[in-house]
Parts: C-alpha cells; sequence; structure tokens
C-alpha cells in the first residue's frame, strides 16, 4: 500500500499515523503515534523485521501544546537541482520509491565543506572518520553550492552553516566565508570543535573579519571525563581557549562572532550536566549567545533495548534544565513554529517573502532567559503571553496590505507587546517601557545596538532533535527547515541526509577520491594528519 502525504499531513490530536522507515531495511511502513504512561509513542511493524516501539516526546502535554503552533510553508523550488528532469524543479526527495516533497524554506543551510577531521568522535553522526575516502568540494563547487542557497525560490534562504567532518581544516576556509558574506547571506556561521579556533588567534581573527557571525561551539560539558568518553580526548582547555580569544576580538575592537554552545546530549554520559551548561553560558554571556542542545541521534546497528535504555527526548531536556537550574518549567518552552507570524508579518509589512520558521512542532523548542545583576533568571513566557502575542502578530500581518497601517506599524506592534506583558511578574527593574523598546528596536535589526544597551544577559535556551530510524517521521522531513547542498546542487533535508535513507553516503561516495589517491596529493596536509592520528580511516 503507498501511503502519501494527504493521508496523514493534516492529522492533529493522539492517536494519529504517519509514515516512517524500518530501521533495518529502509522501507516506509505506517506508524502508529499514541499515548502511553503520560508518553507519546511511535510503533511501527515490518512484515521482514519486526516490530519498533519508541519513545516520541516524552511529555504528552508538551507534544499537544506544541502541535497547536504548526505553520506549513509554501514549498521550496531549485532551478540550479543538477539531477533535476523536466520543468518540475520543487525541492523533493525519494524514499523507498515514494516521493517527499518539501513544504518549508531553508532557514539554515548546511554545506560540508571536508570529511577530514581533526578528531575522531565516538558519537558523530558524521562519522567523518571511518569512510576511506576524502569528500572535500572544491572552492568553485562550494561557491555554486551557495548560489543555489540565495537564487532559491519563493524565499531565498540567508543563513548559511560550514559544517563537515571539521570545516576549519578546509584549505580555503577563509576564503568561503568571505565569498558568503560577499553573496550578503546574514548569518555566516561554522559548526566547530574549536581546535584550529583555539590554536591560533590570527586564523580566528582572519574568519571574524572575512564575515563569520557565529561559532556553533560542539560543547559536551565542563569535565574533560565527559570528553574522554565523547570525544576521545581532552576539549576543556580548548573550548576555554576559544572563547578567550573571542574575548580578545571584543577588547581590539574588531567584534567577536556570537558563540552559540552545541551539547550532544547522551543518556547517562552528560544528561545530569545540563544545568552546569547553562550556567557556564551565563558566566560568558559576553561572547556566548545561547545553548542549542541536541539529544543524540542513534545510528548505525543498534538494538531496541539500547535505543530505550538511551533515548533522550525535548520533554526529558525540559525537565532536566527546571531540576537542575531551578527555572525554565514547562510552560516557559515553545516549538521553532512559534516565531512563524512574526516572519509573515515582517513580509506583509516590506511587501515580499521572508524567511518563516515552519519547521515542524515537534523538531525543536526554545525558551529566552533574562538574568540580573545578582543572577537571579526568568524566562520571558513568565512576564509575556507569548501565545496572545504570536496570534495578534499573525493578525496583524493579514491586515498588512494596507498602506496606511504599514506606516502605523511600529506603534500597533508596540500596543500588541504592552497588552500581552504582565509587568507584575517583570525582574526587578525592569519596565515594560524598557522592555518593549528592546524588542521593536530587535525587530528593526539593530538588535546589536539594543542588548548593548540592556543590562541583562540574555540567553536563547534550544533542543534541537534530529531524528534516527527508531523515530523517524516522514511528516517532519518534510518540514525541514535545516537543509544541506550538495555539489550537483540538490537540496536535501537534514534528516534525510544524515539518518534513515542517509543521502550523505551517496553523496560522498560521489563526490570523493579515495583516501590514498588523495594522501598522494596531499602528502604534507596527509603528514600533518597522520602525526595527530586524525586521518580519516
Amino acid at each position: 500500500m503507498t501511503i502519501t502525504a494527504v493521508d496523514y499531513a493534516n492529522e492533529t490530536g493522539l492517536p494519529k499515523k504517519t509514515r516512517s522507515l524500518c530501521p533495518e531495511c529502509g522501507k516506509i511502513l505506517i506508524a502508529d503515534i499514541f499515548e502511553k504512561d503520560g508518553k507519546v509513542m511511535i510503533e511501527k511493524e515490518c512484515k521482514e523485521h519486526g516490530k519498533f516501539s519508541d519513545v516520541y516526546w516524552a511529555d504528552v502535554g508538551m507534544y499537544l501544546k506544541a502541535e497547536r503552533y504548526a505553520h506549513d510553508g509554501i514549498g521550496l523550488h531549485n532551478k540550479m537541482d543538477k539531477t533535476m528532469e523536466g520543468d518540475d524543479d520543487s525541492v523533493h526527495i525519494v524514499i523507498d520509491g515514494q516521493r517527499i516533497d518539501m513544504l518549508s524554506a531553508t532557514a539554515i543551510a548546511n554545506i560540508d565543506l571536508t570529511n577530514r577531521c581533526n578528531m575522531n568522535c565516538p558519537i558523530c553522526f558524521a562519522n567523518a572518520n571511518h569512510q576511506g575516502y576524502v569528500y572535500e568540494p572544491s572552492f568553485e563547487e562550494v561557491h555554486q553550492m551557495l548560489q543555489v542557497l540565495r537564487s532559491e525560490e519563493p524565499i531565498k534562504c540567508t543563513a548559511v552553516q560550514f559544517a563537515g567532518g571539521e570545516p576549519t581544516i578546509y584549505p580555503r576556509f577563509v576564503d568561503v566565508v568571505r565569498d558568503a558574506k560577499s553573496m550578503k547571506f546574514a548569518q555566516v556561521q561554522v559548526a566547530t570543535n574549536g581546535i584550529e579556533f583555539a590554536k591560533s588567534y590570527e586564523f580566528l581573527k582572519e574568519s571574524k573579519l572575512a564575515g563569520l557571525n557565529t561559532i556553533y561551539l560542539q560543547f559536551d560539558g565542563l569535565d574533560d571525563d565527559i570528553y574522554m568518553r565523547s570525544r576521545g580526548r581532552k576539549m576543556v582547555d580548548v573550548k576555554n581557549k576559544v572563547i578567550q580569544n573571542c574575548r580578545r576580538l571584543k577588547e581590539e575592537g574588531i567584534g567577536s562572532p556570537s558563540i552559540v554552545l552545541v551539547p550532544v546530549i547522551v543518556m547517562g554520559l552528560n544528561n545530569d550536566k545540563i544545568g552546569d551548561i547553562i550556567k557556564f553560558a551565563f558566566d560568558n554571556a559576553d561572547v556566548v549567545r545561547g545553548v542549542n542542545f541536541q539529544p543524540v541521534s542513534f545510528t548505525g546497528r543498534i538494538t531496541n533495548e539500547e535505543v530505550s535504555q538511551g533515548r533522550f527526548t525535548l520533554p526529558d531536556l525540559v525537565d532536566a534544565v527546571e531540576k537542575q537550574c531551578g527555572f525554565a518549567g514547562k510552560d516557559d518552552w515553545y516549538p521553532v513554529p512559534v516565531v512563524a507570524p512574526i516572519s509573515s508579518f515582517a513580509s506583509a509589512i516590506l511587501g515580499e517573502n521572508k524567511i518563516t520558521f515552519t519547521t515542524h512542532p515537534h523538531c525543536g523548542i526554545a525558551t529566552y532567559l533574562m538574568q540580573d545583576d545578582k543572577g537571579n533568571v526568568v524566562p520571558f513566557p513568565r512576564f509575556v503571553d507569548i501565545e496572545k502575542f504570536s496570534k495578534g502578530l499573525d493578525e496583524l500581518a493579514h491586515k498588512a496590505d494596507e498602506a496606511s497601517f504599514k506606516k502605523l506599524y511600529a506603534l500597533k506592534v508596540m500596543k500588541l507587546l504592552n497588552g500581552c506583558i504582565d509587568e507584575s511578574k517583570m525582574p526587578e527593574g525592569m519596565t515594560k517601557k524598557k522592555f518593549t523598546s528592546m524588542i521593536v528596536k530587535i525587530m528593526s535589526n539593530k538588535s546589536k545596538d539594543a542588548l548593548a544597551s540592556f543590562s541583562w544577559k540574555m540567553m536563547l535556551i534550544a533542543g534541537m532533535h534530529f531524528q534516527d530510524s527508531f523515530n523517524y517521521d516522514i511528516e517532519r522531513v518534510r518540514r525541514c527547515g535545516v537543509h544541506y547542498v550538495t555539489p550537483d546542487l540538490q537540496v536535501v533535508p537534514f534528516c534525510a541526509y544524515n539518518a534513515g535513507p542517509e543521502f550523505r553516503r551517496a553523496v560522498e561516495a560521489k563526490f570523493s577520491v579515495p583516501l590514498a589517491e588523495w594522501k598522494e596529493k596531499n602528502k604534507e596536509a596527509a603528514k600533518q594528519l597522520e602525526e595527530a592520528l586524525i586521518v580519516p580511516q
């Protein structure tokens, strides 16, 4: 039986059905999503490989709340895709013979610069050091990949993250950062272990001057015992050095890339260190702007029992933050598409399509925290009615085609926001006037000036749970906002590239050279990597 998107796309509430995958053979299966013991489960059965059951979300109340904020996008088109046939340029992938059309625009794109790495992490989803070949697009190929993103329709991508492997060992890393900035990407980011930025202040400085906006710094904890288990080497000094070097950039008046700490959370490894990581972020809030927790995604061969014991979902993250920090309970977290009305409003005001975060509501959650000079932390949702503000902006967006309204939009947003704030619950010393002034400045693209004059520390705490074959939901894939671009100029959703059908393997095999051949052509680089035990094997 062929299951189509139409069958399940609009189902809400529980129980419901979706399309998933068999973890063994990759065939598309009908999966049931239902409540059991206060949790949301996903269950499916393959005729050949039996039944698979996994926790989808560990809290049914949070699951249903997130679902209320679902917003579907308007699709995505890529005229540059070299694999497309005919006139159909709508972005889609094929899994088990079935076509899966994308609904969301690219909120942020990943471009893998290399599969080489200066580490050999046991939990790396990219599995960079075990391929037997080197994948490393040329500068010209990367340039074309960037062009794809800036040519997407109906909404052009404005944020790119260079990834890998370890992207900072790419021979022309600074050049591709500069190239991306010249193409007017508003956000140029790098996902890195930080070794190269810790080792060379000048390299970090060059990267910043070339246009690097954000460092997504892999950060599993504050204890080298954790890094020895997760990464195979001590890393605490490296992380601290990156922060110190970024601080030095600020002190010299150059300005620092924002740092987002990215901990991969593994049950039994570091799930009890979540509070420590958040506190560390606040202690370094002059350069650290957020923490993006990523529960581990299970790849490779693994048993149902191992999945059950190791599964850590987004509600588990929320529970851990509250217990370990003493703040930010369930009501303080919202799914990514809660901000979709803000983008819709901006699009209506400016008369052009802007990126709208129509990511599936069960892909990620976030909260925004404010800390005063005494160390007290208050989440925004404690004093701002997020749901009322989101709905209000949605309504304003539908009226924004009136010319007179466009001239008054700032006043209307201010009035809406004022009506959503409970001043009695604001931190001591904070007022509606101060807060709304800062928010309006941020919405007017003056966020740096606004935050510079704001004495409270601000921290975005988020969780993004990438899928694996056990909890795979094709409806999430269709609404994915994090995409990869390949050398043949395809756009592929993250959870199809790295899990499930794992398009990464086919792409890297197609556009790579055997390890021995790469070593022969790059003898000096190969020697350096071999000496550090970091050559792909």
